[in-house]
């Protein structure tokens, strides 16, 4: 029965990075030319490339906000990922309560 929790749970998570990639493709085209370069390759290592890398995904969480106000991806993306977390912890709780 775990590998069922984990199993939705997996489900969840993969559907929450699926709708930020879509989100992130959606405002890749309003996004400054430097704030475009991070999201370009998977590679980097170092603490400068990850600190680049999180400020344009800050940038472009903002400027997503901005351009499409009413967007429902943001919400669903938020919903995804705390349905995760919950199914994650779900089977512990279920187990204490059986």
């Amino acid at each position: 029965m775990e590998s069922v929790f984990n199993a939705v749970g997996l489900a969840l998570f993969a559907g929450a990075v699926l709708t930020f990639i879509a989100m992130l493709r959606e405002v890749l085209p309003h996004l400054r030319a430097g704030d475009r370069a991070p999201h370009q390759g998977i590679g980097g290592s170092s603490l400068n490339e990850l600190r680049a890398r999180d400020r344009a995904l800050f940038r472009a969480w903002k400027v997503h906000v901005a351009v499409f106000p009413k967007s429902y991806k943001r919400q669903l993306f938020a919903a995804l990922l705390i349905a995760a977390a919950l199914s994650v912890f779900g089977y512990p709780i279920w187990m204490a309560f059986k």
